[in-house]
């Protein structure tokens, strides 16, 4: 990998969480988390864990869960598959209710395993979207101050960074090509259903 890119990366990251600290981080198998567990296997070797949260809403995740194990495996990255259980599935309010769900296994697996922060990987084109949506809300001035570089999972428990909000998708897509990683393709993220996807 590029080491530019590197030192890039661990600048970034050295601001929001102390050098030699263990850090987790969110993998779902796209292109931009991907992107993240490279770079923070090459700038923090030895210091970082994964997890991965099947959320058993298509059944494809399963297989998109276990890809991500091989890549971990690859890189001597401990990883570990947390799988929502749903007493009822939802039908409405979908990408809301698996994030909440997605937030308490996440939260769950970093106090088990010791790590003091959960990476994820939200980027600048994140940013953009945050702000337009929050807008088009009328969200007032704190609102639209988007997402923040450092934050608190729900119940404020859990330290979440996001080392890469200057970073765009397309740099991050570009990690993975370099590496010869091909990202998993999540349909919902083409569903214009979903007020994200619209904006």
């Amino acid at each position: 990998m590029d080491v530019d890119l590197i030192d890039r990366f661990g600048r970034d990251l050295d601001a929001l969480v102390a050098p030699g600290t263990r850090i987790g981080i969110a993998v779902s198998g796209g292109p931009d988390s991907l992107a993240l567990l490279l770079l923070a296997a090459e700038a923090r070797p030895l210091k970082v864990e994964a997890a991965t949260v099947d959320h058993a809403l298509r059944p494809e995740s399963r297989a998109e869960a276990e890809t991500v194990a091989q890549v971990c495996a690859g890189l001597g990255v401990p990883h570990m598959i947390l799988t929502a259980r749903w007493d009822e599935k939802p039908e409405t309010a979908i990408q809301e209710r698996a994030r909440a769900v997605r937030y308490r296994l996440l939260a769950e697996w970093a106090r088990k395993r010791k790590v003091a922060a959960l990476l994820t990987a939200h980027h600048l084109d994140d940013q953009a979207e945050t702000f337009l949506m929050r807008l088009a809300r009328g969200a007032g001035v704190k609102g639209l101050a988007g997402l923040r570089r450092l934050g608190r999972g729900p119940g404020g428990s859990l330290a979440v960074v996001r080392p890469l909000l200057g970073w765009r998708h397309s740099e991050l897509e570009a990690v993975c090509a370099s590496a010869g990683i091909e990202p998993v393709r999540d349909p919902s993220n083409h569903d214009e259903q979903f007020e994200r996807v619209r904006v």
